[in-house]
């Protein structure tokens, strides 16, 4: 039995070193589907620039609002009215228009010729074209400012997604080694279980393990899954498409100070302009609806051919609602009461964009300071421990319990520095985002 244990454990050292424990995991590649694309983050951006839907929506919306513009500016069209006589009954005819004969011209009498042509135009009085015009560029800026804060918040997702699929890839590398070196494991000992050489609880142990890893690895699946299809998203890609990331940006180790975030923040988030704007857009319709108190001016002119005053009458029109009853009363106090709204809104919007700076700040001193209480040569002693693992379990100096007690803290540290790296790009992508200005 001591001479078959012997053997066994040799077969087991010449198995591991066959499978290169202790090489490097993240050099190897998963497999990626045919259909891949590999891009840097500026390259993936000038693709989402140009074919994410949802910027291309909100720019035509900025053509809508401009095209209102436009029509805010033209003035009514005039109206042309004409009036003529259909039948007359006492000379039984249709449509008399023949001019009246010498005789009944004589008499007064007109039986035939009559018409009548009337030209309006409606005058708007208290500037209210100018007034509509300026409500409509508010309604522009509005656009166009909302324009920018999707942009901001796509541009915040495309990045924290790409980084999250970035590290998530990396984790799931260390997984599928770990996987494999299992597996292989767990069939040599499945071979010995059916000599004796090793006890059924051993074989159950590296089976839960096993188990263990399966689970892990279909999470980060998932996680991929739903990246890879936000990222489909953003960029217009088939079905299909499997993008890899390339790189990321190197991670810098200082931020800028914190007052100048909280100014740029202030200076340069587009939704505290849209809430200075919309005060903008409220006081400018409120100037609207004060100038409708005024009723519009119509005028015109009139001719009429054989009519009741003379041959050919020409008369001068004009005519205007009398502001008794309906002054835009109720449009002119709802203007009112949205002005106080989006005024009492902006000082809350002031302090939400505070509030976003502090706490993205807080998140980011927490990462610097995990990885500056790191000590020097960290990540080398933590590679350190697979070969150092792999070299005490061949030399019988540590049992296989205890080898993949090593191993899984190899992993678990990998891990770890996946998850602070991650970390550290998303709460600087988060400050970039906060302050609408690329500190990092």
């Amino acid at each position: 039995m001591f001479r078959f244990r012997f053997y066994y454990a040799c077969f087991l050292s010449a198995f591991l070193l066959g499978l290169g424990v202790g090489s490097p995991l993240l050099a190897q590649t998963a497999a990626t589907p045919a259909d891949t694309i590999r891009q840097s983050l500026p390259q993936l951006e000038q693709l989402f620039l140009e074919r994410n839907f949802q910027l291309l929506a909100q720019r035509y919306q900025i053509d809508m609002a401009d095209a209102a513009i436009t029509q805010a500016g033209l003035r009514p069209n005039p109206n042309l009215w004409f009036q003529g006589n259909l039948y007359n009954p006492q000379t039984h005819k249709v449509l008399p228009f023949g001019r009246p004969s010498q005789a009944d011209m004589d008499a007064g009498i007109y039986n035939s010729g009559y018409y009548a042509v009337q030209l309006q135009q409606v005058i708007q009085l208290a500037g209210k074209r100018s007034k509509l015009v300026a409500l409509a560029e508010s309604n522009k800026s509005l656009a166009q400012l909302a324009f920018r804060d999707l942009m901001r918040t796509l541009h915040y997702q495309l990045y924290s997604t790409y980084a999250n699929l970035y590290y998530d890839l990396q984790a799931l590398r260390l997984f599928e080694d770990e996987l494999a070196r299992q597996q292989r494991l767990l069939e040599s000992y499945r071979i010995a279980l059916q000599s004796g050489g090793v006890a059924p609880y051993e074989v159950t142990r590296l089976e839960v393990a096993l188990r263990d890893l399966q689970a892990n690895e279909a999470n980060y699946r998932t996680q991929i899954a739903d990246e890879q299809a936000t990222l489909r998203v953003l960029l217009r890609q088939p079905a299909q498409t499997f993008i890899l990331p390339s790189e990321l940006p190197t991670l810098q180790r200082t931020a800028p100070p914190l007052a100048t975030a909280l100014d740029s923040a202030q200076a340069h988030r587009p939704d505290i302009a849209i809430t200075q704007e919309q005060i903008n857009n409220a006081q400018r319709s409120l100037t609207l609806e004060k100038a409708r108190r005024t009723p519009d001016l119509t005028t015109g002119l009139l001719f009429e051919k054989y009519g009741n005053a003379y041959v050919n009458f020409l008369g001068f029109q004009a005519s205007m609602d009398l502001p008794v009853h309906n002054r835009n009363q109720g449009a002119i106090r709802s203007a009112e009461t949205n002005l106080k709204a989006v005024t009492s809104g902006l000082d809350n919007q002031q302090v939400v964009v505070q509030s976003d700076v502090l706490n993205a700040y807080d998140k980011l001193n927490t990462y610097y300071a995990q990885l500056n209480e790191r000590p020097d040569g960290y990540l080398d002693r933590i590679r350190n421990i697979s070969v150092e693992a792999t070299k005490a379990y061949n030399a019988r100096m540590i049992g296989l319990l205890d080898y993949l007690d090593k191993i899984k803290t190899y992993q678990q540290a990998q891990l770890n520095n996946i998850d602070l790296m991650n970390n550290l790009f998303q709460s600087q992508q988060l400050v970039n985002y906060v302050t609408n200005t690329k500190f990092f």
